[in-house]
C-alpha cells in the first residue's frame, strides 16, 4: 500500500520596499515618520529583516532557548532595491539570508527558498514589451549576483499578470510564479478540452497549475509554459488581518485545518504573505514563525518545503486560464483588472469623505509622456556610441546597478557595449542615457498608485525620479524645449484629496526642491570651512571639491565644484557663509567663478535670509538649518567631537573657580538653582566619563573600582547621568572581547566583559544586545553541550544576554 503523503506547507514572504534613495545622491534621506530610526528601510530592517535571520525561541520564563533563521524554511523574495540596501547597511543579515538559501537548496534537492522579483515593482501588464523584458532580466541578474544561481521563479508586483507578461517570463527561463486564487478564471486537466469555472475563488490551491501562452484562438504564442501556485486566500489573509502571528499553535492548527487528511493525492498548503508581517506589522511575528517551523511543525508531522521542490516532486496535472488574460490582465490587489494603477477603479486604502482616485490617470499619463520621449532619445542617441542594440545595452546595465559603488563593474560593462569605451565623453553620454532610463522605470514603481492620494510619500518619490530623468535629458533636447512644462501640464489635471491642490502644485511643493540638491551639498562643504570643522571631515563624495578663498570675522568665502564625470554633469559655485549675532548661519550660493559673479563680503553679517536674497537676487540663499538632514547630522557630529570635551571641562573649571562643591547636590530642599545643579552634575559626569574611557583603553581593576566608588557617590547625591555615545563604545568593546574569548578563553577577559556589563548597568547606558546575542549564541551552544566545562566561566555573560542557562 502506498504511503500517505505528509502535510506539506509553504509560507511565502514577499519582502519589499520601493526604491527610496534620493535620485541625486543615491542615499536614503532621513525620514521623520520612521523615527527613532533614520529611515523606513532602517526601521523595518531592525523589526523584521534582521530578526527573521536570527529569531528567538523563548522558554516559559522568556529566556532564549534557541536562535534560528526563518529564511531556512520560508519561501521568500527580496526586492532587488531592498536587497541592495541590506547588502550595504546590514551585512550580517545579508550573509544570513544568503546562507539560508544555500542550506535550503541542500535540504530540498537543489531548490533554494529564494525567488526573484521584477526589478523595481512595476505593474507588468501596463509596461511596454521592452520594459517588461528589462524588469525581468534585471530581476534575474540581481538575484544571481546575490544568490549565485539562476532563480526558478519570479514574484510579480501585486501579482499583476497577462499573456505578454507570461511570454516574457517563459523566454527568460522562469519556471513558475505565485498568484492569488482570485486571479483564476477556469481550469482543466492537461489534455482535456472542457474548462471548469473557478472565478469565484473556488480553485483548489493545494496543487500547482500550468499556464500555456495561448492567444484568444487557442494558438501557442511561444514554446514552453509557466507553472503557477495559488496561495490559500483565507489563510494568507488571516496572517495579516487575524493576527495569526501572535500564536504559533493557532497558526499551525489553521494550517492543519487547510489540509484534507482523507485525500490520497499530495497537497501543499500554500500561504502568500507580506514579508513585513513577520516583525514589523505584527511585532515579534518572526518569533511565531520560528516556533512554528522548529517546534510545532516537527511535533505534528508538518513538512515545510518550497515551491521548486514541490514542483519537481509533483508536477502540474491541470492547466489554468487567468482572468483578463488576453487583455490588461489581473492582480491580487485590484478587483478591476489592473485599474488600480491607472484609473479611479474603486480600489483604494480609504480616506476622508469625498476622496477619490481620479488623480491616478494624470499621474500615469505624465510618466508615460516622459517615457515616450526618453525612449525616443535613448534609441536615437545610444546608437551613435554603442556597438550593440540600445535595449540589449539597457538590459545589461544591471551589471553596474547591482553594486554601484564598484566602479570597475561599470567600466567592464561599458567596454562590452561602446565603440570607444576609452572616450570619456562618449562613456558619460552612454551612462547618462542609461540613467535616464533607470529613473523613468523607477517612476513607475507600483506604490505610487496604490494608496489614497497623490500627495503621498510614494507618488511624490516617483515624481522625484521623473524630475531627475528630465534634468538628465536636457542636453538631448532642442534649445528652448521644456519637457518639464508639458509634464506639469499633464499632472495639473489631477487633484489631490488632502489639500485639493492640482498635481503640478504637488510636484512643485513636494518633489521639486527650491534649492537643488547639488547646491545644498556644496553649501555643506562651505559651512564646514566656515565653522572650522575641516579636521576630521571625511570627504567621501569625490564629486565635490571645495577651497576657502578668504575669511573675515563671521564671514567666509568658498569656491565649490560638483563634477560627476560618470554622467558628464558639473557645476561651479562661489559661496558666502555668514554667522549673525545669534550664531545663525546663512549661505549665499552664486553660480560660477568669483571673478564672474562678483560675490564678496557684506558690511553687516547680521542680515536675515530674506535681506540677503534681496541683495543677491540671482543666488540661492540657504539657512544652515535647511540643509539636508544628513548634512546637519555630519556637522553636529563634527561639532560634538571638537567641542564637547572643551565645554565639559569649561563647566568643571567654572565650578572649581566659583567655589562650588558637589556636596551641595545633597541638599534635600533643592535650594540650588537648576543651572548650578546642572553644572555640578556635568562636573561629576565628566569625571566618570573620563574614567570609563580610560578603562576601555586600559582594563585595570583599580580603574574599575574607582568608577564604582564615584558612581555610588553620584547616586547618593542624585546626580543625573548623561553618557551619549558611551554605549556604542562599550558595545564595541564587548564584541571585541567576545571574539577573543571564542578564540582563547581567558579568565581576565571574561572578568573584563562582566565589568563592562556592570558599568552599563550602573550608568544606565543602553546597549542593544541583539547583535551580541547573535555573536555569543554559538558559544552558548557549546556551553550547553558541556555545562561543567571551561565555558562555565561565561555563565554571568550568558545570563545577562538572557540565555536559558538553567540550574548549573
Amino acid at each position: 500500500m502506498e504511503k500517505k503523503h505528509p502535510l506539506y506547507f509553504t509560507i511565502h514572504g514577499h519582502f519589499y520596499q520601493p526604491p527610496r534613495e534620493n535620485p541625486w545622491t543615491g542615499v536614503i534621506e532621513n525620514q521623520p515618520s520612521a523615527r527613532p530610526f533614520h529611515d523606513w528601510n532602517d526601521r523595518i530592517a531592525s523589526q523584521c529583516y534582521s530578526p527573521n535571520s536570527a529569531s528567538r525561541i523563548l522558554n516559559s520564563e522568556g529566556r532564549i532557548q534557541d536562535i534560528v533563521n526563518n529564511y531556512d524554511f520560508m519561501s521568500f523574495n527580496m526586492g532587488p532595491t531592498l536587497m541592495g540596501w541590506i547588502r550595504t547597511h546590514t551585512p550580517d543579515t545579508y550573509k544570513r539570508i544568503q546562507e539560508a538559501d544555500k542550506r535550503s537548496a541542500e535540504r530540498l534537492n537543489g531548490h533554494g527558498n529564494a525567488i526573484a522579483q521584477v526589478y523595481n515593482h512595476i505593474i507588468m501588464p501596463l509596461a511596454s514589451e521592452q520594459d517588461k523584458r528589462t524588469q525581468i532580466l534585471w530581476g534575474i541578474e540581481d538575484f544571481k549576483f546575490h544568490f549565485g544561481r539562476m532563480p526558478e521563479a519570479m514574484w510579480l508586483a501585486e501579482t499583476a499578470i497577462n499573456l505578454p507578461t507570461v511570454v516574457e517570463l517563459i523566454k527568460a527561463g522562469i519556471k513558475f510564479t505565485i498568484l492569488s486564487p482570485t486571479q483564476a478564471d477556469s481550469f482543466r486537466e492537461l489534455g482535456a478540452e472542457k474548462w471548469i469555472g473557478c472565478s469565484n475563488t473556488d480553485i483548489d490551491t493545494t496543487r500547482p497549475y500550468r499556464i500555456y501562452p495561448r492567444d484568444e484562438k487557442g494558438n501557442l504564442v511561444c514554446d514552453g509554459y509557466l507553472d503557477v501556485f495559488f496561495y490559500n486566500p483565507w489563510l494568507s489573509s488571516a496572517v495579516g488581518f487575524e493576527h495569526l502571528l501572535r500564536d504559533a499553535g493557532v497558526f499551525g492548527k489553521r494550517i492543519q485545518d487547510a489540509w484534507d487528511p482523507n485525500r490520497e493525492d499530495p497537497q501543499l498548503v500554500s500561504i502568500g504573505t507580506d514579508g513585513e508581517s513577520y516583525g514589523h506589522h505584527e511585532p515579534f511575528g518572526d518569533m511565531c514563525a520560528a516556533y512554528l517551523y522548529n517546534r510545532f511543525a516537527p511535533e505534528n508531522n508538518m513538512v515545510p518545503v518550497n515551491y521548486g521542490w514541490y514542483l519537481e516532486k509533483f508536477p502540474p496535472k491541470h492547466e489554468v486560464l487567468l482572468k483578463n488574460f488576453h487583455g490588461e490582465g489581473c492582480a491580487w490587489s485590484c478587483a478591476h483588472g489592473v485599474g488600480r494603477w491607472y484609473r479611479d477603479c474603486g480600489c483604494s486604502t480609504g480616506g476622508g469623505p469625498g476622496w477619490n482616485q481620479k488623480w491616478r490617470g494624470p499621474l500615469r499619463d505624465a510618466f508615460n509622456h516622459l517615457k515616450e520621449l526618453a525612449d525616443e532619445i535613448f534609441v536615437r542617441e545610444f546608437e551613435k556610441v554603442s556597438k550593440v542594440n540600445p535595449w540589449d545595452a539597457r538590459n545589461g546595465y544591471v551589471q553596474a546597478l547591482v553594486a554601484p559603488e564598484d566602479e570597475t563593474r561599470l567600466s567592464a560593462f561599458l567596454k562590452t557595449i561602446l565603440n570607444n569605451p576609452e572616450n570619456a565623453e562618449e562613456s558619460a553620454k552612454a551612462v547618462r542615457l542609461l540613467e535616464i532610463q533607470k529613473f523613468c522605470l523607477f517612476s513607475f514603481t507600483s506604490c505610487g498608485w496604490f494608496f489614497n492620494d497623490i500627495e503621498g510619500l510614494e507618488p511624490v518619490q516617483n515624481m522625484r525620479y521623473a524630475l531627475r530623468a528630465m534634468e538628465l535629458m536636457q542636453p538631448f533636447l532642442p534649445f528652448g524645449h521644456s519637457i518639464e512644462n508639458r509634464f506639469m501640464s499633464i499632472l495639473a489635471r489631477a487633484t489631490s484629496n488632502e489639500h485639493k491642490w492640482n498635481g503640478a502644485e504637488v510636484y512643485t511643493r513636494y518633489a521639486k526642491d527650491e534649492v537643488p540638491v547639488t547646491v545644498k551639498l556644496m553649501a555643506e562643504r562651505a559651512a564646514i570651512f566656515h565653522l572650522g570643522l575641516e579636521e576630521g571631515y571625511d570627504q567621501k563624495n569625490a564629486k565635490l571639491t571645495s577651497t576657502k578663498i578668504a575669511s573675515r570675522r563671521k564671514q567666509t568665502l568658498v569656491r565649490a565644484t560638483y563634477d560627476d564625470k560618470t554622467i558628464g554633469e558639473s557645476r561651479v559655485a562661489t559661496i558666502l557663509v555668514l554667522s549673525d549675532s545669534m550664531g545663525r548661519v546663512n549661505l549665499v550660493v552664486a553660480d560660477g567663478e568669483p571673478e564672474v559673479n562678483k560675490l564678496s563680503f557684506v558690511e553687516n553679517p547680521n542680515k536675515s535670509a530674506e535681506e540677503l536674497q534681496h541683495q543677491f537676487p540671482t543666488a540661492y540663499v540657504v539657512q544652515m538649518r535647511h540643509l539636508m538632514s544628513d548634512s546637519l547630522k555630519r556637522i553636529n557630529q563634527l561639532e560634538t567631537k571638537r567641542s564637547l570635551k572643551d565645554i565639559t571641562e569649561a563647566f568643571s573649571d567654572f565650578a572649581v573657580q566659583k567655589g562650588l562643591s558637589i556636596d551641595s547636590l545633597a541638599d534635600p530642599d533643592h535650594t540650588l538653582p537648576d543651572t548650578i545643579r546642572t553644572i555640578l552634575s556635568l562636573d561629576i559626569n565628566s569625571k566618570i566619563h573620563h574614567l570609563v574611557l580610560e578603562y576601555l583603553d586600559n582594563p585595570e581593576q583599580e580603574n574599575f573600582k574607582e568608577i564604582e566608588a564615584l558612581v555610588k557617590e553620584a547616586n547618593s547625591l542624585n546626580a543625573t547621568f548623561s553618557f551619549g555615545g558611551t554605549g556604542r563604545m562599550v558595545h564595541r568593546k564587548i564584541v571585541e572581547c567576545l571574539d577573543q574569548v571564542f578564540e582563547n578563553l581567558k579568565q581576565p577577559t571574561v572578568l573584563y566583559i562582566t565589568n563592562l556589563i556592570s558599568l552599563a548597568d550602573w550608568l544606565h547606558i543602553y546597549i542593544d544586545k541583539t547583535s551580541i546575542e547573535n555573536q555569543a549564541f554559538p558559544m552558548f551552544q557549546e556551553f550547553k553541550k558541556n555545562p561543567k566545562g571551561k565555558l562555565k566561566a561565561m555563565i554571568p555573560v550568558f545570563q545577562w544576554l538572557n540565555f536559558e542557562v538553567g540550574n548549573v
